[in-house]
């Protein structure tokens, strides 16, 4: 018997749903995006745009002391 190696190939995991019906497109743009995607030219990659969209849903899903993505708590 002869022992195989295998490579994995891991891919992170994307932020963006291609369902938009998941996401209900209620998010929107912050400041950061904005600026990012005002710098888009015909030269920039599909990939860099998701970059920012995805960053952008990162920042739209942080989870704080007081929120988890868009909905916050207030102590009374």
């Amino acid at each position: 018997m002869t022992a195989q190696v295998f490579t994995a190939s891991v891919k992170p995991a994307s932020l963006l749903s291609t369902d938009k019906a998941m996401a209900e497109g209620k998010t929107k743009l912050d400041a950061t995006a904005v600026t990012a995607l005002a710098a888009v030219t015909t030269a920039t990659t599909i990939s860099a745009v998701m970059d920012v969209l995805s960053a952008r849903a990162a920042r739209a899903n942080a989870v704080t002391a007081s929120s988890i993505g868009l909905a916050t708590s207030v102590k009374t």
